[in-house]
């Protein structure tokens, strides 16, 4: 069973050591579901650690991977990690109970002016490059379709975003998915409709509360739909 404090603080410490490195710290954007939670109030709990990297060339990329492995191999025992697939990974394993943190970094060549989608903020007194949110929101929607099967992580998030009507980068969206984005998102709302009744939990029940489950069961799909559907009709 996962045990959140324990996993929030070694995550907060991989934080603290990756961007207390001041080689590494200016190269890394820090976004995802566990930056959501940390800087956002995302209500569920996240597990992993997500970044760009904003300088992708091969030095740099080696660096890095360098770097992030020393870092992450201080607190447990790193089960595997590589550079391949536009990634650098980790997976960390700590404690008794086998718990994992991936840290995953994206390397494919950034957006033009990628960087100016962070910005610098603290966490407990250490700054970090933190996704905005309407980059944030725009990767997020990006996410919903282009894995090999749908996150519900991914629609929950979508419908915490929505619901605080924030706005979405459309050109984060076009630059992730290569179509306009009445289009896209109608692919959203269809992929959102396909999930069934008993998938919907699917990686969720243990990072949200008993409240929350029972929202999630009888009303987010629908509240996905109408926020989705509510964007679609103020598009040009």
């Amino acid at each position: 069973m996962l045990n959140r404090e324990k996993h929030q603080l070694t995550m907060g410490n991989i934080l603290r050591d990756i961007y207390g490195d001041s080689e590494i710290a200016p190269l890394l954007g820090f976004r995802g579901g566990t930056c959501a939670y940390f800087f956002y109030d995302l209500p569920r709990f996240s597990v992993d650690l997500d970044f760009d990297l904003l300088e992708t060339d091969e030095k740099t990329q080696k660096l890095v991977f360098v770097k992030i492995k020393s870092i992450v191999e201080k607190y447990g025992r790193v089960k595997d990690s590589y550079i391949k697939h536009f990634t650098i990974f980790c997976l960390l394993s700590y404690g008794l109970t086998d718990q994992n943190i991936k840290v995953e970094i994206n390397t494919r060549k950034p957006m033009p002016n990628l960087r100016k989608y962070f910005e610098l903020r603290k966490y407990l007194g250490i700054s970090m490059l933190v996704a905005k949110q309407d980059y944030m929101f725009g990767s997020k929607l990006a996410a919903l379709t282009s894995r090999k099967e749908t996150a519900m992580r991914d629609i929950y998030d979508v419908w915490y975003f929505g619901k605080n009507n924030w706005d979405f980068d459309v050109e984060v969206v076009l630059a992730r998915t290569d179509k306009d984005i009445k289009t896209y998102l109608a692919d959203c709302i269809v992929a959102v409709e396909a999930v069934k009744d008993n998938e919907i939990l699917h990686g969720l029940g243990e990072l949200v509360g008993g409240k929350e489950k029972v929202f999630i069961k009888n009303k987010l799909r629908q509240e996905v739909v109408f926020l989705l559907k509510n964007y679609q009709s103020v598009l040009k």
